[in-house]
């Protein structure tokens, strides 16, 4: 394992506490602090507040027929 992709691929293939381990082991050999642990909040509860206040001007493509013709074939 010498390049950058055969060590992600083997992070990846690790079990997720094992990665939390080994990219903690790797911060602290870097000088870095990991970054934080999901607090089990959604994306969606921490931006509550904000979802939505923007209107972009487009009309939602789920309304239009052309763009659902085909779904679920």
């Amino acid at each position: 394992m010498n390049s950058l992709p055969e060590i992600e691929a083997a992070a990846d293939a690790l079990p997720v506490d094992q990665q939390w381990e080994l990219l903690n082991y790797l911060t602290a050999k870097l000088g870095q602090s990991a970054p934080p642990r999901s607090s089990g909040i959604s994306l969606h509860e921490q931006m509550n507040d904000v979802c939505g206040i923007i209107d972009s001007g487009i009309p939602d493509l789920a309304s239009n027929k052309l763009y659902l013709k085909g779904l679920g074939r």
